[in-house]
């Protein structure tokens, strides 16, 4: 395994590791429990990190992480319970608390 990359916190690590996982790519999250630890050792060493495996390729993970944070929301939806209008990248009605309907 290499070091791909190092996260700020957990949730932002295991999301990116879940977006590797989803294109086929072999990684692993390390350092989930050390940032209790900073300040004994050093921040950067202390992070949540990614690594993938050797015979991965760096870039094309690279280019994952990339598309997914760029990515546009979806359309703009209306909620069936309550009427209102909820941006795209909601799945849930922030008003009623209805789901998302499922697009087919």
């Amino acid at each position: 395994m290499k070091l791909f990359l190092r996260c700020l916190d957990i949730f932002e690590a295991q999301h990116k590791a879940n977006l590797l996982r989803s294109a086929g790519i072999r990684v692993e999250v390390r350092n989930t429990f050390l940032s209790g630890a900073v300040g004994d050792i050093p921040f950067i060493e202390a992070g949540p990190q990614i690594w993938i495996d050797e015979r991965e390729s760096a870039e094309m993970a690279r280019t994952i992480i990339r598309e997914a944070e760029q990515a546009p929301p979806g359309p703009e939806w209306v909620c069936e319970c309550c009427g209102e209008a909820i941006e795209g990248q909601f799945a849930q009605c922030w008003n009623c608390g209805s789901a998302r309907p499922f697009e087919s």
